[in-house]
This record gives C-alpha cells, structure tokens and sequence, in this order.
C-alpha cells in the first residue's frame, strides 16, 4: 500500500495493530471558515478585492443605462435603472454647444459635450443651465449634427438668440 494510501486509517502491519497514522495538510477552508478570524479575514479580501470590480461595474451600468436621442426639434435624455429620469430640451433654447477632449479620450475618438441652453434642464450657472454629456462616440460628429438641427429649429420657430 503507498503512502496516500495508508492516510486517515489504522495499519496493521504483520498482524499488530499499531497508532493511527492520520494524514494532514494545512487547509485554508478550514482556518477561513471555522473561525471568527477565518471569516473576518475572507469579509476583507471580498471587500478589498470585490470593491474596484464593483465600483467600476456601477460606473459602466450608469453609462449603460443613459441614452440621448436627437430629434428634429427635442434632445432627448433618459437615465436609471430601477427609477426612470426621461427630460429633454427644445432644441431651438440651447445657446451653445462646446465639445471637450483629454488625451486619453482622443485616443479612443471619445470626447464630453458641454450644451448651454436656456432650458432648465442640467445645472444652473450664472443665470444659464449646463448640461454636461460625458464620453460620447464621435463627439465632434455629434457636435456639429447638434449644431445643425439647432440652427434648423430655430430657423423654423423664428427664434434669435437675445441675451441681456
């Protein structure tokens, strides 16, 4: 009989009976598992390790879960996953639309738009609300379509821009 054979069970050798010879490793189930320390210790490299996955996993379901649509006349934008925000903004009320890139997003043709409108959809700064849009594909596309249909509405409405 070998070695692994013989482990956790009484021998016999030529007819005496002998100590057990009991076979043993060091387990880590058996420290993290039956111990208050053990489990203590598993808690901690769950959330040490777990948190980074998690926290990323929540950025990319937020992106994930927010959608802009562009009408001929409304920009569209809808967010959440278990409560639903849908807002949108007359196109012919937006003033401005800016378009920000950071190295890293030029290198992926990703970039922010930054529309300034008269509409209080976003945050109010300075008497004027901003809406900041985030990682958008093809942002200078999105930009100058946004530019485009702007001008069309307002074209259409009459509307000229007046500020005070």
């Amino acid at each position: 009989m070998t070695r692994q054979h013989m482990t956790g069970r009484a021998v016999e050798l030529a007819g005496w009976q002998t100590d057990h010879v009991i076979g043993f490793r060091p387990m880590m189930s058996a420290f993290l598992l039956k111990s208050f320390k053990g489990w203590l210790v598993l808690a901690g490299s769950v959330l040490l390790l777990g948190l980074p996955f998690i926290a990323v996993a929540v950025v990319a379901l937020r992106y994930r879960m927010t959608w802009y649509e562009l009408s001929g006349e409304r920009l569209f934008i809808r967010q959440g996953v278990l409560a639903r925000t849908e807002e949108e903004i007359e196109l012919y009320r937006i003033k401005d639309v800016r378009a920000d890139f950071s190295i890293i997003q030029q290198m992926f043709d990703v970039g922010n738009i930054q529309i300034i409108s008269s509409d209080p959809t976003g945050e109010a700064v300075d008497r004027r609300t901003v809406l900041r849009i985030s990682n958008i594909e093809n942002a200078r596309h999105i930009r100058t379509e946004l530019r485009n249909r702007v001008e069309r509405a307002r074209r259409i409405k009459g509307v000229r821009e007046f500020d005070m």
